[in-house]
């Protein structure tokens, strides 16, 4: 309470200040031109996330969604994650205050492995299963967003390793777009206090750095059993360089170290009595440094190259497992025409992750210290069928090498006719493969005790031991796809994309043999022993929606719909689920999901923003999960230039609700409640 008190008495201190300060800063400029633009223009504004390349969104023969910095906005999105319900086909599932699910087109799990994720081009995935931990997203402030590029389907040819399902590139702004101060601070009953800071020092007409700092706390979570914990917090530190000579070179260079803290919950196997210990609020650590540059450099109009390379120093310590790891990045992409109808995309790039791992009692690698390495190259060309560029053939293919599964090859191939200015029809087929975790495919053993056992007068613990596999194969996925992407009269658009996956060598758990009792552990125990294979497959169809649509020049209106069936199998007649359930990925994908966003002007200063979504029932660890109606509403003020004051309401229509069951890892069930947090935000 102490703390809030603090963050209140800041913001009112400096909105006293801000009445008798002239603020030259350009965020209402900024929100008027995003104000005045019609549907229509939104839809030629410009994307990389398909080619790496310029395009405008209506010309891209791919089902991409575009969030903007003003969608984030409007929203009342405290975080990523959040903000991402925006888009149709993108499932999220939040745990706790600090804990996520996110998915692009199902098989949704904690480890959603299945897409990448880019945060201005750097990849952010852990090393053993090859997921992003969204936690570790949270000190990035919503302000600091561009925009967020959406790729639902396979992108294995541009993207490469794990873009299965999907990309979802954060784009943030340039130092060179921002000036002199930014602040933001709020806080509330779920979000308890949140701040972020930067300036920007304009070091010559066309270079600038931009220092920021960010820091936020979060609620603790409430769940069965009189249980609470799982609070959060964190800060990030920081600072970026962009120079631009315009005309031949844009250099890009960000540096930032990130803490983030909070409290687990779970389960600990021991090897002595009880055998099993609960955890309710065991402190989790991660500490994320990195270095990314990117030099951009233009040859004429219509021949360019890129250079872009990051490293990263990571440092993660919970209850389960204690993990250092480095990684190094870089790839070169070039991009040329060499006539009026062909557009070549080409280049490689190289992967580097150096990984130590502290082996516990519940969780041992052999090696504990490892190294991956990823080599790829790929090519892919733009070709026009007709002089007047409405029929555009796009193929090519990623070629690379892993460590684990060595040479794999991500095919793709595109047709899209632009019937008229307003309407373009497109279709594609593509291949695309997910690269396993070190933690599936090496010497790796997991030890959960399951229950006790009486075996002649004895209680003895069950415990179950599950291992990796040497030689695991990459997943696989052939994805077809057909859309189509308009506009109307009266600032009506939509986009409508139908598509068919049908995934192979999917990892799912198999019986290693009978339960037995021994001493293999160091104790007497009854050993069940469960493998990774690539032993399920899958097929999963399904539509999804998007319509825009500006009902006047004050009231605008955002639709999105998703409808997804997904069938998963095994891969073969002897295949057991006696742990896992085979049809465990199916079930936790909700098969609707919809939201509405309506945005209303009310004044020149004024908006009142309101965000209805509705999920379907899910199945979550063989538990039900009934489907949830929610609404969250946000009011807006901006009485002098520069300074705007919000209030957001989150889930408004119940006091609490349950997105998700808890796992053999986390078993307790905690509550999502209802929300109210006020921002502050500051441009002098």
């Amino acid at each position: 309470m102490a703390k809030i008190f603090r963050l209140c008495s800041m913001i009112a201190s400096l909105l006293i200040m801000s009445f008798s300060v002239h603020a030259d800063a350009e965020s209402d400029s900024d929100i008027d031109a995003l104000l005045d633009m019609s549907v229509e223009e939104l839809m030629e504004q410009s994307v990389s996330i398909s080619t790496k390349s310029e395009k405008p969104l209506s010309k891209t023969a791919a089902p991409v969604f575009v969030i903007s910095a003003d969608d984030i906005r409007r929203s009342g999105a405290a975080n990523i994650p959040e903000s991402l319900r925006m888009a149709p086909g993108v499932q999220v599932t939040q745990i706790n205050p600090h804990d996520w699910n996110v998915s692009i087109r199902g098989l949704n799990d904690q480890a959603a492995n299945r897409f990448l994720v880019l945060v201005d081009g750097r990849s952010i995935s852990n090393n053993l299963g090859s997921g992003s931990f969204w936690r570790d997203l949270q000190s990035i402030p919503m302000e600091s967003i561009e925009k967020i590029e959406i790729i639902r389907g396979a992108g294995g040819t541009i993207w490469g390793v794990n873009a299965m399902n999907g990309v979802i590139n954060i784009i943030t702004h340039s130092a060179l777009s921002t000036k002199n101060a930014h602040l933001t601070a709020g806080g509330g009953s779920e979000q308890h206090g949140f701040g972020r800071f930067d300036y920007t020092k304009k070091i010559t007409e066309n270079a600038s750095v931009r220092g920021y700092g960010t820091y936020f706390n979060v609620a603790d979570a409430n769940g069965d059993k009189n249980f609470k914990g799982q609070a959060g917090s964190g800060w990030t530190n920081g600072a970026r360089f962009d120079w631009n000579d315009k005309q031949d070179n844009t250099v890009m260079a960000d540096a930032s170290w990130t803490e983030n803290n909070d409290e687990e919950t779970g389960s600990l196997t021991l090897l002595k009595p009880p055998y099993n210990q609960a955890i309710n609020s065991e402190p989790y650590n991660h500490q994320n440094g990195h270095f990314l540059t990117k030099w951009e450099h233009y040859l004429n109009a219509k021949n360019h190259w890129a250079i872009h390379s990051f490293y990263e120093r990571a440092n993660v310590k919970d209850y389960q497992v204690q993990m250092k790891s480095d990684i190094f990045d870089m790839d070169f992409t070039h991009y040329f025409s060499f006539d009026e109808r062909n557009n070549v995309t080409w280049g490689g790039g190289y992967r580097r992750t150096n990984s130590d791992v502290g082996n516990s009692t519940m969780l041992k690698l052999n090696p504990a210290i490892f190294s991956n390495d990823i080599y790829n190259g790929f090519i892919q060309d733009e070709m026009a069928l007709d002089n007047d560029k409405r029929w555009i053939l796009t193929f090519g293919s990623k070629f690379s090498y892993y460590t684990q599964t060595h040479f794999e090859v991500e095919p793709t191939g595109s047709l899209s006719w632009q019937l008229n200015d307003k309407n373009t029809l497109w279709s594609s087929v593509s291949h695309a493969i997910r690269e396993p975790g070190y933690g599936q495919t090496n010497n790796t053993s997991y030890l959960i005790y399951n229950s006790l056992r009486n075996v002649g007068g004895a209680e003895l613990p069950v415990m179950v031991k599950i291992t990796g596999k040497p030689g695991m194969d990459a997943e696989n996925v052939n994805m077809y796809q057909i859309g189509w992407r308009g506009a109307f009269n009266g600032g009506l658009t939509a986009d409508t994309t139908l598509f068919y996956s049908h995934y192979d060598s999917m990892v799912g758990m198999t019986s290693a043999g009978s339960p037995t009792l021994n001493n293999s552990l160091g104790i007497p125990a009854i050993a069940s022993s469960l493998r990774a294979e690539n032993n399920l497959k899958a097929q999963s169809y399904g539509a999804e929606l998007s319509v825009n649509w500006q009902t006047t020049e004050w009231w605008r209106n955002y639709l999105s719909y998703a409808f997804i069936n997904i069938d998963v199998k095994p891969a073969y007649a002897t295949v057991k689920s006696d742990f896992y359930a085979v049809n465990k990925n199916e079930s936790s994908t909700p098969q609707h999901q919809a939201s509405l966003r309506t945005n209303f002007n009310v004044t020149h200063d004024i908006d009142f923003d309101v965000w209805w979504r509705y999920t379907s029932s899910t199945v979550a660890n063989k538990k039900p999960i009934n489907d949830y109606f929610n609404t969250d509403m946000r009011v807006a003020w901006r009485p002098v230039k520069g300074l705007e004051l919000s209030l957001i309401g989150q889930n408004l229509i119940q006091t609490q609700h349950i997105e998700y069951q808890g796992d053999f890892l986390q078993p307790q069930v905690t509550y999502i409640s209802r929300g109210v947090y006020a921002k502050f935000n500051w441009q002098f």
